[in-house]
């Protein structure tokens, strides 16, 4: 075995025992495992590697298809993700910024099938539209009060409204609609029927509004 296929065998190596311990890998530069740049060597691999080569990478658990930079690819990649997320709301925030930063721009070139795919498991995952523009200014602001809610490190009380220590600017926002009841009820229909329910415990909305709702 020449120097170089002992150099590929101890990535190869390598990079197995990262998949055999469940780490999240990255075809990128950053990634790194146990100090060294695999990231890289996959990079490389991806670039240059021949179909037989990729296809021994397949067989270890890697499959460069998911990491691919293709808009399709990377769309069908992220309906694959929050299809099989069993707990997506508690990610909801990060969802939404991928949509925002990821898909979103390349909306014009996907397929009519692949944006299609990805309204139906968006709506089947969260209950609601997902409509291919952002949204105003207020319904941003819900979106990032729900993200609050559900981010476990930052909020692991699972509250809505927290000092502001911990809340940024978000704790103003909130705190109106919990002194102006008709800035909350104006929003109702931006959330289910069990964050109502902790909504209503912590004094944001009123059991009648929740009644109403529901009937």
């Amino acid at each position: 075995m020449s120097k170089r296929e002992q150099n590929r065998q101890r990535w190869l190596d390598l990079l197995q025992e990262a998949i055999d311990e469940g780490v999240k890998i990255q075809v990128n530069h950053r990634f790194k495992y146990k100090g060294k740049n695999l990231g890289t060597f996959l990079v490389e691999a991806k670039r240059r590697g021949t179909p037989e080569f990729h296809e021994q990478i397949r067989k270890m658990g890697l499959d460069f298809k998911d990491h691919s930079n293709k808009p399709e690819d990377y769309v069908q990649k992220f309906i694959k993700q929050l299809w099989n997320d069993p707990d997506p709301k508690s990610k909801k925030g990060n969802y939404i910024t991928r949509f925002n930063t990821c898909v979103l721009p390349k909306k014009d070139i996907l397929k009519p099938k692949t944006k299609q795919e990805l309204e139906i498991v968006w709506k089947l995952k969260f209950g609601e539209d997902r409509p291919w523009r952002k949204r105003d200014d207020l319904l941003t602001r819900v979106y990032k009060w729900k993200h609050f809610r559900y981010n476990r490190k930052l909020n692991p009380e699972k509250k809505w409204f927290q000092p502001k220590s911990k809340m940024g600017d978000l704790y103003f926002w909130a705190y109106s609609r919990k002194r102006k009841p008709w800035l909350m009820k104006a929003i109702l229909d931006q959330f289910d029927t069990n964050e109502l329910i902790e909504l209503k415990n912590e004094g944001f909305v009123k059991e009648a509004w929740i009644k109403d709702l529901v009937d």
